[in-house]
């Protein structure tokens, strides 16, 4: 289930563990658009952190790698580069968290708008006579 971004990062927020499992969900959300519509990328994606996990450079690369992969069928106008080279101690600020979270919802309103415009197949049966 999608869980509303938060977009309106500052400098004066703190990014905590709750922020990253819910880029990891929104991530999780987009990627099963994308399969709604092709067979769309593995991902490898971590929801369940707490305040005893610490995410290091490899987490952030892989989290950008996600976003990365499923922005390869469509680019929306908009989207801010990923960092896809993260390296121990490399400062995470306000302006990475906005990013993250950014281009995940640009994502999400192009798929949930085609998902949504996709018509339902289906037979319908009217009436119930016998011939």
């Amino acid at each position: 289930m999608w869980i509303a971004p938060k977009l309106d990062w500052s400098s004066s927020d703190f990014y905590n563990f709750e922020d990253l499992n819910r880029v990891e969900n929104n991530t999780e959300v987009i990627a099963d658009f994308v399969r709604y519509f092709i067979a769309g990328p593995p991902l490898n994606t971590v929801y369940n952190r707490d305040m005893k996990h610490i995410d290091f450079a490899d987490s952030l690369n892989r989290i950008e790698s996600n976003q990365h992969l499923l922005r390869q069928r469509l680019t929306p106008a908009g989207w801010l580069p990923n960092k896809l080279d993260w390296k121990a101690n490399d400062a995470f600020s306000y302006i990475d968290a906005h990013r993250l979270e950014h281009n995940l919802n640009l994502l999400y309103l192009h798929y949930r708008g085609n998902v949504d415009a996709v018509p339902i197949c289906g037979a319908y049966i009217v009436g119930e006579g016998l011939i």
